[in-house]
This record gives structure tokens, C-alpha cells and sequence, in this order.
């Protein structure tokens, strides 16, 4: 890698590492915070919730801004929420206050990812943009399956709202080193004019496109299942199946540690096997897991370790499945890339905070809602990745 690229990954690194664990350092912290703010499990996912709701709702926003104003005003104005958010809820006394803090290190933690996207796009050609991506699909998993022990260990040693401290910590980072650091890295002359006209035209031309509809539904149902079982088994595990809270870090871990290891073999996958074959395993893996853990839930419901299996392998399909659709789907419209980058990232979250609002409002105490989610999950994106497949290559031998 050109040393100008790997500055670039570095600070990309950087701007995501916060907005990466601000979703899983606090999960094994809900049962204390449960208690602490005498809240149900489903208030206390709701901090969960209304984050996603803000960073889809700031998502749109931040690529039209960005294209015509450059990457660097718009980011710093994203990170300066974010602190902001992280320091209510660092000393935030109700659930309300909480709330509104989440709500704005979303607006923030939003802007994180669509920014961040678009840069890779900005620094790398295309070919260099993909392998950037699989890079940072390997190592941003790390920093993310770090994350629940991390904070499991500082809820266990200084209480919950240390966790809180340490994203303040990061995200006060982030900005720094953006601040005094990040040069602007899309010129003037390849900037878009700011136009709600124009917006408005360009956000129907990709909400027109089949293609784009298709693979975004699929990475974003496949993440909405994968982060409602992360936040739903922060309490199921522990205050009804009994694990202990020094367990069950490493049971998060485990899971992200799937995603690892799809992140690490992707790139050798590809070259073996070719992107499509690649592809065709990516589903099988959310496939067996999803019926490992139908097959789990019906034999043995109470048990967390033949769950966390499922969803490890589930954890592994979706890396691929995701590390390769996602560049594909930022090159399908590539004279708009920031309004597809805000459009994958918001549509993404959006239907995670749908899918974890909806098993909370389900919960029961038993695993079955869950397991519910992850096989309705593969119900819905195989017929559809199969019809995107098949008229892709159809086109691909017209334009041949």
C-alpha cells in the first residue's frame, strides 16, 4: 500500500473506531443500567434504538453536504455531536437525558460512517477502494469484538458509566486528529453545488434504482438480525439464562470473532474462488447458522452456547455477503457516490433500529423471537440476491 493510502486508511481507521464502539462496549453494561435506572428491557434497548434513528436520519444529509462542501466541514461538524452526546450521557441522571444523548452521538456517529465511506472513494481508484474496504472490514471487526470485553471489564471494575467516558474519550480523539491532520480530499472542481432541487433529483435517481434497492435491503436486514441478537442476548444471557456478566463479554466477542475471520479470508476467498463463488458461500454460512440456531432453539432453548455458534457462522456469511456487496452497490451510481454512501448507511440502521424496536416490543423471556428475526432474515434476502444476481449478469453480457 502507497504510504498517501495508508494515511488515509489510518484516518479513516480513526474517524469509525469511535462510532464502531459506541454500539457494543455498552451491551454488557444493560442488566446494571436496567437496575440502575429502574428501566424494562426494552427502555433500556430503546437507547439502542433511537441511536440508529438518529444516525438515519443524519445519514442523508451528510453526502449532499459533502459533495458540496467538501469532507473535512462536514465531519468535524458530525464529531462535534458526537462529543456533545457522549457528554450528556456520560452524566445523564434519567433515561430521558440518556436518550437525547444517544440520539445525538447518532447524528454524530452518522456522519462517521457516511464521511468515512465516501473518503475511501475520494483517495483510492475504484480496484484500490475495494481492497481499502476489505481492509477496513478486517481490522474495524477487531477494534469491535475488543469493544464488549472492553466494556464488560469497565462495568465490572468502575460501573457503567465508564463505558460512556471511555467513547467520550475516543470520539474527543477522533476530532483532534481530524481537526489538525485531514486535508480535504475532494477538490473544488469535483464539488456539487449544494440545491435542494438537485438533491431531491439525485436522491429519486438512486431510490429509482432496482439494483441499489436490492443490495441494500440485503446488507441492511442482514445487520438489523445480527445487531438485534447482540443487544437482546446483552439481557436474555445474563438475567435469564443465569450467565455470568464476566462470561458474557467473551460470548459477544466470539461473535464478532466470526466477523473476523470472514474479514480475513475474504480477500485470499476471492482470489481462489472468484467474487461470485465468494458470494454463493456468504449465503451458505447465513444459511447453516440460521438453521443451527432454529435447530439450537428447538432442542436446546436454553442454552447460550450452541446459540452463540449459529450466529458466529451467520456472523462469517454476512462479512462476505456485506464486504462484497457494498463496494458493488457504491460503483452502481458512481457520479452520486455520497448520496449512495448516506443511503447504505442510513437505510442500514434504519432497519436495524426497526428490527431491534421490533424484538423488543416481542421479548418474552425465551429465545424463539430472536431465532425468529435471523431465519425471517434469510427468507427475505436469498430469493432477492438471486434475482439481483441473475439480471446483473444479464446486463453484464449485454454491455459485453
Amino acid at each position: 500500500m502507497r504510504k498517501n493510502e495508508f494515511k488515509y486508511l489510518f484516518l479513516i481507521i480513526v474517524i469509525f473506531i469511535a462510532a464502531c464502539i459506541e454500539t457494543d462496549i455498552y451491551l454488557p453494561a444493560f442488566p446494571d443500567m436496567m437496575r440502575w435506572f429502574s428501566a424494562s428491557e426494552g427502555q433500556i434497548q430503546s437507547l439502542l434504538t433511537w441511536n440508529f434513528i438518529g444516525i438515519c436520519f443524519s445519514g442523508p444529509l451528510y453526502g449532499p453536504l459533502s459533495d458540496a462542501f467538501g469532507r473535512k466541514r462536514p465531519l468535524m461538524i458530525a464529531l462535534g455531536m458526537f462529543l456533545l452526546g457522549s457528554i450528556i450521557t456520560l452524566f445523564g441522571q434519567n433515561l430521558d437525558h440518556m436518550l437525547w444523548g444517544r440520539i445525538l452521538q447518532g447524528f454524530g456517529s452518522g456522519g462517521c460512517f457516511t464521511l468515512g465511506t465516501a473518503i475511501i472513494f475520494d483517495a483510492f481508484q475504484k480496484d484500490r477502494a475495494i481492497a481499502a474496504t476489505n481492509n477496513l472490514n478486517t481490522i474495524v471487526p477487531l477494534i469491535m469484538a475488543a469493544a464488549p470485553m472492553l466494556g464488560g471489564y469497565l462495568n465490572l471494575t468502575f460501573g457503567f458509566r465508564s463505558n460512556f467516558f471511555a467513547i467520550a474519550v475516543f470520539v474527543l480523539l477522533s476530532l483532534l486528529i481530524c481537526l489538525f491532520f485531514y486535508k480535504e480530499t475532494l477538490p473544488v472542481e469535483k464539488r456539487i453545488p449544494f440545491h435542494i432541487k438537485s438533491m431531491i433529483r439525485d436522491f429519486k435517481k438512486a431510490l429509482g434504482s432496482l439494483p441499489l434497492w436490492q443490495v441494500t435491503l440485503v446488507i441492511s436486514v442482514i445487520f438489523g438480525a445480527y445487531i438485534s441478537f447482540l443487544s437482546g442476548t446483552s439481557v436474555l444471557f445474563v438475567v435469564e439464562f443465569g450467565m455470568s456478566k464476566t462470561i458474557f463479554p467473551f460470548i459477544q466477542a466470539a461473535i464478532l470473532g466470526g466477523w473476523v475471520a470472514g474479514s480475513l479470508l475474504l480477500n485470499r476467498a476471492i482470489s481462489r474462488w472468484g467474487a461470485l463463488q465468494v458470494k454463493k458461500y456468504g449465503i451458505a454460512f447465513c444459511v447453516i447458522g440460521a438453521i443451527e440456531l432454529g435447530l439450537a432453539a428447538w432442542i436446546l432453548p436454553r442454552d447460550p452456547y450452541f446459540h452463540t455458534l449459529g450466529m458466529v457462522l451467520y456472523a462469517f456469511g454476512a462479512n462476505w455477503i456485506i464486504g462484497l456487496y457494498f463496494p458493488e452497490a457504491m460503483e452502481l451510481l458512481p457520479d452520486i457516490k455520497g448520496i449512495v454512501a448516506s443511503l447504505l448507511t442510513s437505510m442500514r440502521l434504519a432497519a436495524a433500529a426497526l428490527i431491534v424496536g421490533f424484538a423488543s416490543s416481542i421479548y418474552d423471556a425465551t429465545i424463539y423471537p430472536l431465532v425468529g428475526i435471523v431465519l425471517g432474515t434469510i427468507v427475505l434476502i436469498v430469493p432477492t440476491l438471486l434475482f439481483y444476481e441473475k439480471r446483473r449478469q444479464v446486463e453484464i453480457k449485454t454491455t459485453s
